[in-house]
């Protein structure tokens, strides 16, 4: 705390010391991010398959935090990171290091949609979190694919039944799941 009993948060990127409101904003974000990729982490461990795909929670939850805190692209590869590490654990692939590249790939994409369109509505509705969510997803799927492909030596039809098999319906699953949830969390979150 400082004189005036507001916390105080040093920031080593900038070197100045954050106080009040800002540091307070910041640690939300924090708590924010870690709540939902870890709700990710969670269902994506106990979901059962659906048609034989089990759902990826985790990318649908930090493309959701995303859109949410806005983040910089450094704390969006960060964000990548924690989910990449998080699905390597909860993967699984017979690589499943794999999801260190792919994920921070994918919450970098979903970071520059977030970063580089105006507000996607339709009416008042925004539809800004489906559309991050499916380019977040797609990236991050077609080269969890492709690595794959690459690493086993797949035959292409293998990877192109993949993407259509596995990539196309994650996709449309995630999306519908971030932007379900997108409103209730900006509500109760006060973002």
């Amino acid at each position: 705390m400082n004189g005036d009993n507001r916390p105080i948060a040093f920031n080593s990127e900038a070197q100045y010391v954050e106080t009040g409101a800002r540091a307070a904003g910041r640690t939300k974000q924090l708590a924010v991010v870690a709540m939902l990729i870890a709700i990710g982490a969670v269902l994506r461990m106990v979901a059962p398959p659906i048609f034989g795909i089990t759902p990826n929670f985790v990318i649908a939850m930090y493309c959701l935090s995303i859109v949410l805190i806005r983040p910089k692209f450094g704390e969006a590869l960060a964000i990548g990171v924690v989910g990449g590490a998080l699905s390597m654990v909860t993967s699984k692939s017979p690589i499943p290091y794999i999801n260190l590249i792919t994920e921070p790939a994918g919450a970098l994409a979903c970071a520059m949609i977030v970063a580089t369109l105006s507000d996607l509505t339709i009416g008042r509705f925004s539809i800004k979190p489906l559309m991050a969510t499916v380019i977040g997803t797609l990236v991050s799927g077609s080269l969890y694919v492709l690595v794959n492909k690459l690493a086993l030596g797949l035959p292409a039809e293998v990877a192109k039944g993949a993407l259509i098999g596995v990539v196309l319906p994650v996709t449309a699953f995630n999306a519908v799941i971030a932007q379900a949830v997108y409103l209730p969390a900006k509500k109760f979150l006060r973002l």
